[in-house]
């Protein structure tokens, strides 16, 4: 690979014709033909393309041996039907890689389900094409592009789980011992999981809320998160390892 290409990314674009990871038991957008929906493959597509993509496009995905070869993976939800669940196979593809959905139809897909199933991204299919070309660049800087209200209703969910589930009050703040982070960031990681806002963990710890936003980005940086709904899966998955 020669230096003009350093920063470009493999991207493998799924189609729903053939498509062998999406349920198509169900077309949520059946009324459209099947001009339109090459219509609207070519559309994303071509979008994709003028950013510094390299794509490939195929009916079914690639070998398990050569799936490594993409850095990321656009899978087409024009035929798909996933309000209830999103197919096992997606799943174990977004464990693996970087996996976004383009062309959904919102009553068709629960996105906040996508997002805490470790979906990278969704487009809808009535997006217009300044806020497709944005989430491509967020998506290409390593970011997650979801809708803001997807966003925090997932990270409310969170932490109403942890607080349904809270570590025991005597191990709470001392039982994980997060490697590389201060004394004052383990505290505040433990914190954050259990459900506090910015104001009461400067009001627990006397310290100002400026402070603990210093610390947080700190832990995002030490945690490669980019928000609390990450900081908060990184610390439970942490907290499910052995030690």
């Amino acid at each position: 690979m020669n230096s003009m290409d350093m920063g470009r990314l493999n991207a493998f674009v799924l189609t729903t014709t053939g498509n062998n990871i999406s349920d198509t038991s169900a077309h949520a957008n059946s009324s459209l033909t099947q001009d339109t929906d090459q219509e609207a493959l070519k559309h994303f597509i071509g979008l994709a393309g003028t950013c510094n993509m390299t794509l490939t496009t195929g009916s079914e995905l690639p070998a398990a041996s050569d799936r490594q070869n993409y850095q990321l993976y656009f899978i087409d939800l024009q035929k798909s039907l996933w309000t209830k669940q999103i197919p096992e196979s997606v799943l174990q593809l977004a464990a693996q890689v970087r996996t976004i959905l383009f062309n959904a139809c919102e009553d068709a897909l629960c996105d906040k389900q996508a997002l805490l199933s470790g979906i990278e991204g969704v487009f809808y299919h009535n997006d217009r094409p300044e806020i497709i070309l944005r989430g491509l660049t967020r998506i290409q800087q390593n970011e997650r592009w979801f809708k803001r209200d997807t966003m925090n209703d997932a990270l409310a969910d969170l932490l109403k789980a942890r607080q349904e589930n809270p570590l025991p009050a005597d191990s709470r703040l001392t039982e994980v011992n997060f490697p590389t982070l201060t004394k004052r960031e383990k505290t505040i990681i433990n914190l954050v999981s259990s459900g506090a806002q910015n104001k009461e963990i400067a009001d627990q710890l006397h310290i100002s809320t400026n402070t603990v936003k210093t610390h947080i980005y700190s832990l995002f940086r030490k945690t490669s998160s980019r928000n609390r709904i990450e900081l908060i899966t990184w610390s439970q998955q942490f907290r499910s390892l052995p030690h």
